[in-house]
């Protein structure tokens, strides 16, 4: 949230303005207060996040004209003046709850309610104004979308006169979906014609009349043919120049098109099944309302409706005319149903058959003469019970009942259908009850399949563990597809096979599948799962005989064991990744009516692929934290032989100065020169081993800190006089700023190791410039910066400074192993606490790094040491 810049509340206000900000903060809606002259003094997180914060920061009465907004419904976009904030600093008026489409952060297009109030000062003056905006865009969009859908399938349902119906839900769509509707249909000469256009904006009415003489042409390349071709919706979340002169079919139409100035649109095929009758083009204009996926869906399920009620009330309306004219059409009426992809039948008013296809009557399993003259119940016995039940409703209600799902248990597995049932008259007289009946058991198939994928997916991505993953698939495949299933992998010799998981349905299925466990095939074995392990390629067996016995079992006891499992249909399938085989999995069924096919064997192959890439996954994850392991082990190993020769080395170099020392003048400053530098590099490796002794420790959680009460302006004080020395060789004068005592809870020498490696740094990047220290205090954090006057670092390194072996670019890029940030904000952070980087909050050159300790709290009755 922004800092104010002036007040806001009464000084005699019993609410701190501290609390009333954190308020502010956490309010899931967006509040923004300004001054008189609508400039910025306080925004929380929610009004940042819908505007952006460099927006709201450029904030005043004359800039409100470059917030993008509109006026729902009318599309008009509001001048600064109009804005309710604009217009209460104005007039001093409450503006409540006002809806308003927004352009908001990184183009976000959002729908907001937009209220402000006026603010007042103890002395009663207008100090400036509360603006509270409520983001509503979901609900508006959900609201639009679940409404239109339910107008228009009570218009659909309402009438079975499809023509006006697509009318009247051509113009319920521009009332609350749509800027443009149109809609054309398929007519009798195969052609598409425009049925209908309605436009939000009367005044673009006569404009948008003008595309009746450009319907698509159906069997052409434009994307409206190939959407009817396809019978698939398509969105086109942001129409460019290049669409419409795809959509355009000359350059007339082409200038019309541009003048309603489409901006999003969404393409509805009118289809049932393989048959296509039309299509449904909504188009939006606003640019504050950009179709998405989900409007899409809504939109899908709305032309899916209106397929079938078109559908529907071309099949009764060709019902009522063959009634009609019965004798004349009854040959032609006959036709129609035996040709008819779908089941169609006929009850008359005491709900028996009179007319039906064969489509029905394989449905039911019962051939069609023997449906003549039954009702459901007699012809189907309780099954029937239920159609009977909803045909009798329709009778009696003469309202349509469309898509109503039937299941059907008839044969190894149960079938869905969607059955629509409509009054049929002839005249006035109600003749009965007409049928259309679809199947969908391939469709809900395909659902509970991807459902049974995703749910998979989401189970085998939950461990890093190969164990649990196979288990995880023996589950899923025991719960969705199979009475038992077996696991085995490949050793680590690439040859055998073991079986490392099995599961089952019931108890005594486990305990034989328990005895199976030592005959998995090995190399040589003549056996189904070897060869499926050895081709890579799945093998179906969907009716298990003697053969297959033969080819499944390694021995006779493993026969009297398959026996006592009793399979009447296998699947086996390779667990392969990456080119690679890991090993197979194999499921089996034991009902008399249950066998696999192909379709069985796909979902089997999706779920073994995804468990044998979380299979691999696992092994290269293991394999990647084993040489983690290895290499954080040799560095340890390696930091720790080199400190030895090293302390060694810059003993003997001590020695050798003390020596050099006692000679003559002239002879002990040549030699000296020598030594200082062969001890300066001394030093520095030694810090580079320290270094890499300190990542060893930190890359193998053997970093101990001894933690006590230190107080830091003191410590700050020791450091900078104890680098007197270094820093004068760089020029750089060190400024403390600590005059009270700060103590914080920390190991000493880690943090005069953290300050330390910070004023190195500065050394090195800011030669000959000063640098300053703060020691502060900060509600429960103690806090050290180190502010340097040198290049700075830029914003996208801020955080990539920290990583290791990250070192700055230039003249000293090759002077450190870049470890030196990485273990300071380790050890910050192992304390607690954290080490970061910011720019000097006063501006100017250079950089400041925030150290965070805990302080230190004393404890009852003692004093710190």
């Amino acid at each position: 949230m922004s800092e104010p810049t002036g007040t806001f509340l009464a000084e005699s206000t019993p609410v701190p303005q501290e609390w009333l900000r954190t308020v502010l903060h956490l309010l899931p809606v967006g509040v923004v207060i300004v001054d008189t002259a609508g400039r910025l003094l306080a925004a929380n997180a929610a009004a940042s996040a819908l505007w952006g914060q460099a927006a709201l920061a450029r904030m005043q009465l004359e800039h409100f004209g470059t917030f993008e907004a509109y006026w729902p419904g009318t599309g008009k976009r509001l001048r600064g003046e109009e804005w309710a904030v604009a217009r209460t600093l104005r007039t001093r008026q409450t503006v409540s709850n006002e809806e308003v489409d927004i352009v908001g952060k990184d183009g976000a297009r959002r729908t907001i309610l937009n209220s402000s109030a006026p603010l007042y000062s103890a002395e009663s003056g207008l100090v400036g104004a509360v603006n509270i905006n409520v983001d509503i865009t979901e609900r508006k969009a959900t609201e639009r979308a679940e409404f239109f859908v339910s107008e228009a399938s009570r218009l659909l349902a309402e009438s079975l006169d499809w023509e006006t119906t697509l009318k009247a839900v051509a113009r319920l769509a521009t009332l609350e979906w749509a800027d443009f509707c149109m809609v054309d249909v398929l007519g009798p000469d195969g052609a598409l014609h425009r049925l209908a256009v309605s436009a939000r904006d009367p005044r673009k009415q006569s404009l948008l009349d003008q595309t009746l003489l450009f319907p698509p042409l159906a069997g052409s390349d434009s994307p409206l043919a190939r959407v009817f071709a396809r019978g698939k919706p398509v969105l086109i979340a942001d129409i460019t120049p290049p669409w419409l002169d795809a959509v355009s079919l000359s350059p007339e139409h082409r200038q019309l098109l541009e003048a309603l100035a489409p901006r999003s649109s969404m393409l509805l095929p009118l289809a049932v099944g393989r048959r296509r009758f039309g299509i449904i083009n909504l188009v939006s204009a606003s640019p504050a309302r950009l179709y998405t996926k989900r409007d899409l869906g809504y939109a899908t399920e709305f032309a899916r409706r209106a397929a079938l009620a078109v559908e529907s009330a071309r099949l009764y309306r060709e019902a009522r005319e063959a009634l009609r004219e019965r004798d004349a059409s009854a040959a032609m009426l006959e036709s129609f149903f035996a040709a008819s992809p779908v089941g169609m039948g006929f009850v008359n008013q005491d709900l028996r058959y009179v007319r039906l296809n064969k489509v029905i009557a394989e449905n039911n399993g019962i051939s069609l003469e023997k449906h003549l003259g039954l009702t459901p119940r007699e012809l189907m016995g309780p099954a029937g019970a239920p159609i009977e039940d909803l045909l009798r409703q329709v009778l009696e209600s003469e309202v349509a009942v469309v898509d109503d799902p039937v299941e059907y248990v008839a044969g190894p597995e149960p079938r869905t259908f969607l059955a629509t049932y409509f009054p049929v008259r002839s005249g006035r007289e109600l003749l009965g009850v007409g049928g259309v009946v679809r199947e969908i058991t391939d469709q809900r198939r395909m659902e509970t399949h991807l459902r049974f994928l995703t749910e998979a997916t989401t189970r085998l991505a939950t461990s890093l563990d190969w164990r649990t993953t196979v288990r995880n698939v023996a589950e899923l495949v025991v719960a969705q597809l199979a009475d038992y299933c077996l696991v085995d992998m490949l050793g680590e010799d690439g040859q055998h096979l073991e079986r490392v998981e099995r599961r089952a349905l019931d108890e005594r299925l486990q305990a034989q599948l328990e005895k199976s466990m030592p005959y998995a095939p090995q190399p040589g074995a003549q056996s189904v799962l070897r060869r499926v392990l050895e081709t890579g390629r799945s093998e179906l067996v969907a009716e298990v005989d003697e053969t297959a016995m033969r080819a499944f079992a390694v021995n006779d006891t493993h026969r009297e064991i398959l026996e006592g499992l009793s399979p009447r249909s296998v699947m086996v399938v390779p667990l392969m990744a990456r080119g690679r085989t890991l090993g197979i999995v194999s499921a089996a069924t034991c009902s008399p009516t249950r066998r696999f096919g192909p379709r069985d064997l796909s979902q089997l192959e999706d779920l073994a692929w995804r468990a044998a890439l979380a299979v691999d996954n696992a092994r290269l994850y293991r394999q990647a934290e084993q040489a983690v392991a290895a290499r954080d082990e040799f560095v340890a190993v390696a930091t720790h032989e080199l400190r030895t020769p090293l302390s060694a080395l810059h003993l003997q170099l001590s020695s050798l100065q003390r020596t050099v020392d006692k000679l003559p003048s002239d002879e002990s400053e040549r030699l000296g020169q020598g030594l200082q530098g062969a001890l300066r590099q001394a030093d520095r490796l030694t810090r580079l081993v320290t270094h890499l002794f300190d990542v060893a420790r930190l890359g193998t959680g053997q970093m101990a800190l001894e933690l006590g009460a230190v107080e830091l302006s003191s410590l700050v004080h020791a450091l900078v006089a104890r680098m007197e020395e270094a820093l004068a060789t760089a020029g750089c004068v060190a400024v403390v700023h600590a005059d009270a005592p700060v103590v914080a809870l920390a190991d000493r020498p880690r943090v005069e190791q953290v300050l330390m490696n910070l004023l190195t740094n500065a050394m090195k990047y800011a030669p000959g410039l000063p640098v300053e220290l703060y020691v502060e205090r900060d509600g429960e954090q103690a806090i050290i910066a180190v502010r340097d006057w040198g290049p700075g670092i830029p914003s996208d390194a801020r955080e990539r400074i920290f990583e290791r072996f990250t070192r700055n670019s230039g003249e000293h890029a090759r002077a450190s192993l870049g470890l030196g940030l990485y273990i300071s904000r380790q050890l910050a952070r192992a304390h607690g606490g954290d080490l970061f980087v910011e720019p000097p909050p006063e501006g100017g050159p250079g950089s400041r790094f925030v150290l965070h300790l805990p302080r230190w709290k004393k404890p009852s009755g003692a004093a710190p040491s």
